[in-house]
């Protein structure tokens, strides 16, 4: 078994049942403080949203750097990535839908995590991104019976779309082979792998 996050299927779903529930916790709380920190920041509140991206980017960028192999692919992908995530911010006039981004990737990870049990190849892929789709689905529907609240199409785009980008810097920068800690995972599996006398 390839090593990952966590080192076993249940330790794996547990925490992806957790970090759900987080979510769908959080949907009247987070609203009500989104609508104060709006009244109070105002267009602040649009640009705050928007730069707290750079630091989780450059963190990204540093671990690429150090932690991976260097290839011009896995930088290319990269830059396409951060590319990807800069036009869609745009695109999200309302400064709430900017924070799916922040939500919904370490949500991929698990999910991605915990899925590879079991999963295969494009399969893993394919069945992390339909899991993530459908926790998203489960929290506009709940969204939908809140009072002040909608199911919102856009806000299942953007959950997705944040499903993919993941998706996208775990298969084209990361690479399966340096999941997750990046040198640190193979050099250990090496060591692992060297037969004992």
């Amino acid at each position: 078994m390839k090593r990952g996050i966590f080192s076993s299927p249940v330790k794996a779903w547990i925490a992806v049942a957790l970090y759900t529930l987080l979510l769908y916790s959080t949907l009247t709380l987070a609203y009500d403080v989104y609508v104060a920190m709006l009244n109070r920041l105002g267009k602040v509140l649009f640009n705050l949203m928007t730069w707290m991206y750079l630091p989780i980017g450059l963190a990204l960028f540093a671990f690429l750097v150090f932690f991976l192999p260097r290839r011009l692919a896995s930088y290319l992908s990269f830059l396409f990535i951060c590319l990807a995530l800069a036009y869609s911010l745009e695109f999200l006039t309302v400064p709430a839908k900017r924070f799916h981004f922040f939500q919904y990737g370490p949500l991929t990870v698990l999910v991605f995590d915990a899925l590879r049990f079991k999963c295969r190849d494009r399969y893993l892929y394919v069945w992390t991104l339909t899991t993530v789709a459908l926790i998203g689905v489960g929290d506009e529907t709940l969204q939908g019976l809140l009072p002040k609240r909608h199911f919102g199409l856009v806000d299942l785009v953007v959950n997705s779309v944040a499903g993919l980008l993941t998706l996208a810097f775990i298969g084209f920068v990361m690479r399966e082979e340096n999941y997750p800690w990046g040198r640190l995972t193979r050099e250990k599996t090496r060591r692992d792998e060297i037969p004992r006398a």
